[in-house]
């Protein structure tokens, strides 16, 4: 099931997003910074955690999705994907 996940960030701000690896061992799942209205995709096999952390990581959200979905953050408690 080779595909990817994307994530957009529809904030004006830059928002922090980490994609967990556990259907590709070999990807990375650093934290990385999404710049305002843009997105990037990360080629994942199957269901992967998207989490997102403010500059201070003292919050955090997240959503458990499948491949080839796309992920839209509009702030930390208000993420939606499909």
């Amino acid at each position: 099931m080779t595909g990817s996940i994307i994530v957009f960030n529809a904030t004006s701000s830059p928002c922090h997003v980490f994609v967990s690896k556990y259907s590709r061992s070999s990807a990375d799942d650093s934290w990385f910074t999404l710049a305002p209205g843009a997105r990037d995709s990360w080629a994942r096999d199957g269901w992967e955690v998207v989490a997102f952390k403010n500059d201070r990581d003292s919050d955090r959200g997240g959503v458990y999705v499948r491949v080839d979905s796309t992920v839209t953050f509009h702030g930390l408690h208000n993420i939606t994907w499909g």
